[in-house]
């Protein structure tokens, strides 16, 4: 990765939707070659996903939950990849004590977080969950 490379991430993680046009203009390159810079830095790993940031105002649109999860004993890779697979979650980590991954959710209703909770309490792995709906950030 060289500075132009770093200079694009930079503008991108400022506004991913700027055109490959207007990002060749700031960086003085040809829009092939932030376009052929993009789709390497997509094809290595270094761009995961380009996402969408809402403004305060569309908060109240979502339900957010954490869920911690207690696992059985044993090779717990199939159920951490089924639930990343789930488009819903914002997050996932592993954690020590009582719990142990953190699932955090984002849904548009009561009822798909409804539905998701019993669908993760249904995995083979899963022993016992505990959730919480998050009422409001403070930050």
């Amino acid at each position: 990765m060289d500075d132009t490379d770093r200079e694009l991430l930079r503008l991108l993680s400022m506004d991913s939707r700027r055109s490959a046009a207007e990002l060749a203009r700031v960086l003085n390159v040809s829009r092939a070659t932030v376009q052929n810079r993009i789709e390497r830095l997509k094809a290595n790993g270094t761009i995961k996903r380009f996402t969408l940031e809402l403004g305060i105002h569309s908060e109240q649109a979502f339900v957010e939950a954490l869920v911690l999860l207690s696992l059985k004993s044993g090779d717990s890779r199939k159920t951490i990849d089924q639930l990343k697979r789930i488009p819903e979650v914002e997050s996932l980590s592993s954690a020590n004590g009582a719990y142990d991954l953190i699932l955090e959710l984002r849904v548009s209703s009561l009822q798909l977080l409804d539905r998701i909770l019993q669908d993760v309490r249904r995995m083979p792995m899963i022993s016992d969950t505990i959730s919480s709906i998050r009422l409001n950030r403070f930050n």
